[in-house]
């Protein structure tokens, strides 16, 4: 790889994590969810260096074709966030609805003791 193309790599996750960074300390962003943001910017460094790694690991599996391996993993990774996120979705949903009812239930005590 091409030293101008390790450092736009590099670049574009030091662009990531500052950006985050940002995004949290101006409380935009929760503190939980930024550390999986984190560890995507720095994963994008060290994706600058892992060429040498895929093309010995695709040697090793018998892949012929090396990125094959780079997109398996992405791949794989945005199904295990998308299951996360799904997760996240859900327990909110379940939450909110929760909330409603307990609202919808002090609303209706209310009315009930102004009507006494």
């Amino acid at each position: 790889m091409s030293f101008g193309a390790r450092a736009f790599i590099i670049l574009t996750g030091l662009l990531v994590v500052v950006i985050i960074f940002e995004l949290v300390r101006r409380k935009k962003f929760r503190e939980d969810l930024s550390i999986l943001w984190f560890a995507v910017g720095f994963l994008i460094i060290g994706g600058a260096f892992a060429d040498t790694l895929v093309n010995s690991l695709a040697r090793m599996l018998g892949v012929g074709y090396p990125p094959v391996i780079i997109i398996t993993f992405l791949i794989l990774i945005l199904i295990v966030s998308l299951m996360y996120f799904s997760l996240l979705i859900s327990e909110l949903k379940s939450r909110i609805k929760e909330l409603t009812q307990k609202v919808a239930f002090i609303e209706y005590e209310l009315n009930n003791k102004k009507e006494k």
